[in-house]
């Protein structure tokens, strides 16, 4: 069931009221609250991969727990409404973190920042405890006992007991775990979780969210009370997150299922196939713009791609060819971080099943009560993701020459003739299956990007839509690509020329004509693995 305005869609926040307020469309995700208020368990820990909603369902819990707030009026008309815990709204003080705005150069400092927020929404300067007011006042106390201090301060003024919830628990691990500063990190948040979730006497509940379910590294050591909700197993949070096949159908026309079924679909969390609700939110903000891979276009996977090795992309490799090929393996509800940090530590084991925690892959499982499963890529947004991340494994020695190539871009005839033969090289080592424009767009977009430098796929900029925006330290770049008829040189040179056309015509160089910076145009025409490159300077079509 949704309530809202289907043509009202907000994809960039996560803030409960303001869907509600603002006439947005709103998916009822409000059973999650029953859920959780029902469970029997001190600690909820629940794995979902990226832009599954878990940010606005536990936004949505803070708003209905929060003893701060009067919030009865937003869930008019939603499940929470008729549930036997509504008795329950606005009952309880709210400690509610986001671990994803902890950066490792001031993760300390902010954490501390938000506690003193919270407690300063609930308690006047008078009933704030001495040990938070030391902690507070003290630019170089940093206790990972705060936490708990605070839930205790919260429990005496109150007389409830209150909530912690704390999203994305494993994003500064995870964004971390090959710096200097991992090990300072983990044994930080270890402290933190043993201190306020272990035996707390004070607290009413805590619900965290994450990608991955860490373990074996005392993060939840001692913690017998810790009940984890990950994509393996099936319970009664399984609809909790994302989109189910009903859900669904209530938002998509009938004409456009079998598309939006092939692109974000089969996302399996326990017995439920899930379709990606941020990508079709997307696509049905702009369904104008086709089907596209939106969760491909947020980032991610340099990690899963650093931890390939030849077996592996040996079948990542049979998994894109199109048969729909299931490769068996072991996997595991827990993941040790120690076992990704690089390649030379991570089994196979570890590798899927961060690929299937993360979202990557999918699965089914092959026996009952054992822990073998079949993987497979769910749907074609994640292909585009594993066509990119398998260039970037591939290609992994491509980009030093491709930054040679690119600093000859002035000399356009030099430039074209290189890029050409790079390409033509580098394309020989993977037989791409497909002469689908997209292919080759997956592939420079990965190729590109692993330079480091700013770059754009499919922004609208001008009259259109570019295909790739490029901004190198020297230089900027508009390139278009199209597939050939043939591998004949004059064939390919044709549809570079149309390219630079269409890039000049349509003025895709309008998002960077205010820059001082040089901008070329790139025409790159394709057949199969022929590649033919022709790059002009903006200025000589003027």
């Amino acid at each position: 069931m949704y309530i809202g305005d289907k043509s009202r869609i907000n994809v960039s926040s996560s803030q409960f009221a303001d869907f509600i307020s603002k006439g947005n469309l709103y998916v009822d995700k409000t059973m999650f609250i029953e859920h959780v208020l029902k469970d029997a368990s001190d600690v909820l820990l629940f794995t979902r991969p990226r832009r599954m909603g878990k940010s606005l369902n536990m936004n949505t819990l803070a708003a209905f727990l929060d003893c701060k707030q009067d919030t009865a009026h937003l869930f008019k008309g939603l499940y929470a409404e008729t549930s036997p815990v509504f008795s329950q709204i606005n009952q309880y003080p709210v400690i509610y973190l986001n671990f994803k705005d902890l950066k490792a150069e001031d993760y300390k400092w902010r954490f501390k920042s938000n506690l003193e927020e919270i407690a300063y929404q609930y308690l006047k300067e008078n009933q704030i405890s001495p040990l938070l007011s030391r902690y507070f006042n003290n630019e170089e106390n940093h206790t990972t006992g705060a936490l708990l201090d605070l839930t205790k301060n919260l429990y005496s003024a109150y007389g409830v007991k209150p909530y912690i919830l704390i999203d994305e628990y494993d994003k500064i691990l995870m964004d971390h775990i090959n710096s200097a500063e991992y090990e300072n990190l983990k044994r930080w948040v270890t402290d933190i979780f043993g201190s306020a979730l272990k035996d707390n006497p004070s607290l009413g509940k805590a619900v965290l969210t994450g990608v991955t379910r860490i373990a074996k590294e005392n993060m939840f050591s001692g913690l017998n009370n810790l009940e984890v909700c990950d994509v393996l197993h099936s319970n009664v949070y399984d609809a909790d997150f994302s989109l189910t096949e009903n859900e669904l159908l209530e938002l998509v026309s009938e004409s456009d299922i079998d598309g939006v079924r092939k692109w974000y679909n089969n996302m399996r969390v326990g017995k439920e196939l899930l379709y990606n609700i941020y990508s079709v939110m997307n696509y049905l903000r702009n369904p104008d713009s086709g089907l596209q891979g939106y969760w491909s276009m947020t980032g991610g996977g340099g990690l899963i791609a650093s931890l390939l090795t030849d077996s592996r992309a040996e079948i990542i490799n049979k998994m894109l060819d199109g048969s729909q090929y299931r490769h068996s393996t072991r996997l595991s509800s827990q993941l040790n971080l120690e076992h990704i940090k690089n390649i030379s530590a991570c089994d196979d084991i570890s590798f899927y099943t961060l690929a299937v925690q993360a979202g990557y892959l999918t699965f089914e499982p092959v026996t009952v009560n054992q822990d073998i499963y079949k993987v497979y890529i769910p749907n074609e947004e994640a292909r585009q993701v594993w066509n990119r991340l398998f260039s970037d494994y591939r290609y992994k020695g491509a980009d030093n020459t491709l930054i040679g190539i690119l600093d000859n871009i002035s000399d356009t005839e030099l430039f074209s003739k290189q890029l050409t033969e790079l390409t033509s090289m580098v394309l020989s080592y993977y037989d791409f299956e497909t002469e689908h424009e997209k292919t080759y767009h997956v592939y420079f977009l990965g190729l590109f990007r692993s330079l480091g430098d700013v770059c754009k796929s499919n922004l609208e900029t001008g009259l259109g839509r570019a295909d790739i925006l490029l901004q190198m330290p020297q230089f900027n770049a508009v390139i278009e690509f199209k597939v050939a008829n043939s591998p004949a040189d004059a064939d390919l040179l044709k549809e570079t020329e149309t390219a630079l056309v269409q890039i000049d015509g349509r003025e895709y160089w309008h998002e960077l004509r205010n820059s001082p910076l040089p901008l070329y145009k790139i025409g790159l025409a394709f057949y199969k693995k022929k590649c033919l490159a022709k790059a002009i300077l903006h200025e000589s079509l003027k």
